[in-house]
């Protein structure tokens, strides 16, 4: 029994002596102490765990099954007598699931019309009639987006895309862009998806008022990242960040900041409140009307840039269509 024990022993501690004997090896390979051996090695192995923890954290649910998703949201108000007013707010969302491909396709429009005077009177002094203002033009944004996704593994995509938008009042009579690139899927799970993306872009515009100062046909390039989180069973949150910077003239940065929360009312119906802010660090040119100094038109027009920053803030209806089961 004495002699087993002593046996156990003498292995153990030449098992020992061959562990030291290899980590002076490694630390006079590396030329680092076996004090900062053993420590970056505690160190790899927390990285490890926590790698490995993370992933599990992380890790995907089961995809949606395939077929055709639709969201189409609505807004409209109109005032008259007293004042004339009209303002429709809509977008629209389809898109089409594939096992290992996503295609989507989005377009909004808000519109916005006022009398101008909202009153006013015709005739004499003493003889005259009321009648309400002309409409007047007073926003009008249109934009449509399209982009396909092709997956390359579960978390990496290839993307190609375009886009179409317009908003004379900030001096664009219309801008087209076309971007190809990747996309990275950080999280997709059922309450949370997070995916980031970096796309080079090509951008033809034409202005309102012509610039002679700026290309209208340039090269860029595109950061990206799309959130959506769910709270509970009844409201999500959905928000997209674009950045586009102008590699031919680094001052010309554009930013698309999309947000919007949704609270359901049943399977089809939510409201939904959204605010979408755009900035454009070198805006476009637009004419303004000029004013003397004590507040009197003069008729003239005179060109200045747009503001840099537009906010649109809605309220609406949205309506989503998807499919129960898988679809061929």
């Amino acid at each position: 029994m004495a002699a087993a024990s002593w046996t156990s022993s003498r292995a153990q501690l030449s098992d020992r002596a061959t562990a030291r004997q290899s980590r002076e090896h490694l630390h006079w390979v590396l030329g680092i102490s076996t004090e900062h051996l053993d420590m970056f090695t505690r160190d790899a192995s927390l990285v490890v765990v926590l790698a490995a923890t993370a992933h599990a954290g992380w890790a995907a649910d089961a995809p949606p099954p395939p077929g055709w998703y639709s969201k189409s949201g609505l807004s409209f108000v109109m005032t008259s007598g007293n004042s004339g007013t009209s303002t429709l707010g809509a977008k629209a969302e389809v898109k089409r699931l594939w096992p290992r491909s996503t295609f989507a396709l989005t377009g909004s429009v808000v519109r916005a019309e006022a009398s101008e005077p909202t009153r006013r009177a015709i005739g004499g002094p003493t003889d005259f009639h009321i009648e309400t203002g002309p409409s007047v033009l007073k926003a009008a944004k249109y934009d449509v987006n399209s982009t396909f996704d092709r997956r390359v593994t579960d978390r990496l995509a290839w993307q190609v895309g375009g886009g179409f938008d317009r908003d004379r009042f900030s001096g664009l009579e219309g801008r087209t862009l076309g971007l190809v690139g990747a996309t990275y899927l950080f999280a997709n799970r059922k309450e949370f998806t997070l995916k980031s993306g970096l796309a080079a872009t090509v951008t033809h515009q034409s202005e309102v008022v012509d610039d002679p100062t700026t290309k209208d046909t340039f090269v860029g390039v595109r950061l990206s990242a799309d959130a959506e989180r769910k709270f509970g069973a009844n409201s999500a949150y959905v928000g997209g960040l674009a950045v586009d910077e102008n590699l031919e003239d680094s001052a010309d940065v554009r930013v698309r900041f999309a947000n919007a929360l949704a609270v359901s009312m049943n399977r089809r119906l939510a409201l939904q409140v959204g605010l979408l802010l755009l900035y454009d660090h070198q805006p476009s040119l637009v004419l303004l009307p000029l004013f003397d100094g004590s507040g009197v038109a003069t008729g003239l027009t005179v060109p200045a840039r747009a503001a840099t920053l537009d906010t649109t803030f809605t309220v609406s209806i949205v309506v989503s269509f998807a499919p129960r089961a898988a679809t061929p």
